[in-house]
C-alpha cells in the first residue's frame, strides 16, 4: 500500500477534508473509491489503525452471486452498477480470477439459489463438471435428495487485500491521502468548522462528512461537542445493545495437489466450500491446494483473534464439518485462515447514519468482497446533502 503522506496531518487539519473514511480494509476502500468516483474534486482522507489480522486480509474473496436475505440482495444490485464501472474494473482486473463451480445441495436450497441470483443464472452441472470434482477431491458425501447444479460462467474470485490496496492508491494518485498507525476515537460532529475527528496520538483532523468502515474493531465515540453516544462494537443502538456480535470465520489449508482447473465446489446446506488455490508459476496457473471455508460457531471472539488464532479447537471444528462432505480431504486438512468479523442476526450488513453527517458501513457478516461495492453505494447515498 501507499505509504502515508507525512504532510498529511498538516493539510488535512489546515482545510476540511470533504470525506474522512475510518478504515482501509475493503469496505472502507470501497467507499473512498466510490466517493472518488461520484464526486472526482473531493478532498479524500482514509485512516486506518493498521491493525494485520483483518477480515479483508482473511477473506477468500469469493464473489458469489446468491443473496440470502432481501437485504443482501438490495447490497447486490446497488453493487452491481458499481463493480461494473470500467475504471473499477480497469483497477480490479489483475486481482480477479474466475473458476468453475459445483453446487451440490438439496432441491429446495437449489431452488432458493436460483431464485436469489444476482447478474448471473444458475443452471443443472454437466457430466464433466462432477466428474471434474470428484477427480480433484474425491468421495462427494451427498445428502438424499442432494443434486447438483452451477454457476453459468463460474465465479469471480479477487484477492481482497490486494484489491483493497490497489483502490486506496488510486485515491492517493488522485489527491487523496492515506494516514495508518493512528486510531480515530471520538467525532464530534456539532462544529461551525465541520467535523473534528480525534485520534489516538492526541492530534486532530477535520472532515465535512465522514464514513465509518472498521470491522469489528470499536467505532469511534460521536458526540456533539457536549453528550456522546457509544456501544461495545461501534455507535450504540438505540436499544443501548451492540447491534452485531463479533465470530470467528476461518478456513482449513488443503496440503494436497489438486489439478489447476479444479472447480469450486460448494455445500450451501452445511455453509461449507472449497476454493481450489493454483499457484503460481512464470504467471500461469500450476497445480497447487485449495481453501475450505467452513462454519465457525465460536462466537464473541476478540477482533485481534487472540493470541491462538487457528488453534486446535478450530483445527478440529473444521476439519469435522470437512469430513461430513469431502472425506479423503481431512487427513490434508492444515490450520489456514483465521479471523473476525461482526455478524448481524440475519447477516444482512449493517449500513446506517448515527449522527448527521456521519455513515456507517459494518458487520458484512464474512460477505464483505463481494457486498462492498453495494455498501458504499449506500453510505454514500446516506451522505448526500
Amino acid at each position: 500500500m501507499t505509504p502515508p503522506d507525512p504532510a498529511t496531518p498538516a493539510r488535512a487539519g489546515g482545510a476540511a477534508a470533504d470525506l474522512a473514511v475510518v478504515g482501509a480494509g475493503i469496505v472502507g476502500a470501497a467507499v473512498a473509491f466510490g466517493a472518488l468516483t461520484d464526486r472526482p474534486a473531493s478532498r479524500i482522507l482514509v485512516l486506518d489503525e493498521g491493525a494485520g489480522n483483518t477480515a479483508t486480509h482473511w477473506s477468500l474473496g469469493v464473489l458469489a452471486p446468491w443473496a440470502a436475505t432481501p437485504g443482501q440482495r438490495d447490497l447486490l444490485v446497488r453493487g452491481t452498477a458499481r463493480f461494473r464501472d470500467p475504471r473499477l474494473l480497469a483497477l480490479l482486473r489483475p486481482h480477479l480470477r474466475r473458476v468453475s463451480v459445483l453446487v451440490a445441495a438439496g432441491a429446495p436450497t437449489l431452488e432458493r439459489l436460483a431464485r436469489s441470483t444476482v447478474g448471473a443464472g444458475m443452471e443443472p452441472a454437466s457430466h464433466g463438471t462432477v466428474r471434474a470434482a470428484r477427480d480433484a477431491v474425491g468421495e462427494l458425501l451427498l445428502h438424499p435428495g442432494d443434486g447438483f447444479a452451477t454457476v453459468h460462467g463460474g465465479i469471480a474470485v479477487l484477492d481482497t487485500a490486494a484489491a483493497a490496496t490497489a483502490l486506496i492508491d488510486a485515491v492517493v494518485d488522485a489527491g487523496g491521502h492515506l494516514r495508518t498507525g493512528v486510531r480515530v476515537t471520538r467525532v464530534d460532529t456539532a462544529r461551525p468548522d465541520g467535523q473534528r475527528l480525534l485520534l489516538s496520538d492526541g492530534s486532530t483532523v477535520t472532515a465535512r462528512r465522514t464514513a465509518l468502515a472498521t470491522g469489528p474493531w470499536p467505532a469511534p465515540v460521536i458526540g456533539s461537542g457536549v453528550a456522546s453516544r457509544s456501544g461495545a462494537s461501534g455507535v450504540a443502538s438505540r436499544s443501548g445493545a451492540a447491534p452485531w456480535r463479533t465470530k470467528r470465520m476461518a478456513a482449513l489449508r488443503i496440503d494436497r495437489e489438486l489439478p489447476a482447473d479444479a472447480p469450486m465446489v460448494c455445500f450451501p446446506d452445511d455453509d461449507l466450500f472449497l476454493l481450489p488455490a493454483p499457484e503460481s508459476s512464470g504467471g500461469a496457473a500450476s497445480p497447487g491446494g485449495a481453501w475450505v471455508s467452513f462454519r465457525s460457531e465460536q462466537w464473541d471472539v476478540a477482533p485481534d483473534g487472540g493470541p491462538d488464532t487457528f488453534g486446535p479447537h478450530t483445527l478440529d471444528e473444521g476439519r469435522r464439518v470437512l469430513g461430513g462432505r469431502l472425506p479423503e480431504l481431512v487427513a490434508a486438512a492444515r490450520p489456514g485462515r483465521a479471523g473476525v468479523d461482526g455478524y448481524t442476526p440475519d447477516r444482512t450488513p449493517l449500513t446506517d447514519r448515527p449522527a448527521p453527517g456521519v455513515a456507517r458501513a459494518a458487520a458484512a457478516s464474512g460477505a464483505g468482497a463481494r457486498l462492498c461495492w453495494g455498501m458504499a453505494d449506500r453510505v454514500l447515498e446516506l451522505l448526500v446533502p
